[in-house]
């Protein structure tokens, strides 16, 4: 895509999604662009994440942290 050109996207559903690139920049010295993307949504629920103080791993693991050394 270029700058101006749309996109739309559209579901098995019929929802759609209406997306562009409105221009060209550049973020940490690497080119990049400014998107937009429009459409409708519906909230389909509400969650609250909480991490307990005492969790020794707040930031999660990786089994190769945990599984034993042979």
């Amino acid at each position: 895509m270029r700058v101006g050109e749309r996109y739309v996207a559209r579901s098995i559903i019929g929802s759609t999604f209406d997306c562009a690139i409105e221009a060209e920049t550049t973020v940490g010295g690497r080119a990049a662009i400014i998107p937009s993307v429009a459409s409708r949504a519906w909230i389909t629920g509400v969650h609250q994440h909480m991490l307990d103080p005492d969790d020794p791993w707040p930031e999660g693991y990786r089994l190769s942290d945990t599984w034993p050394k042979l």
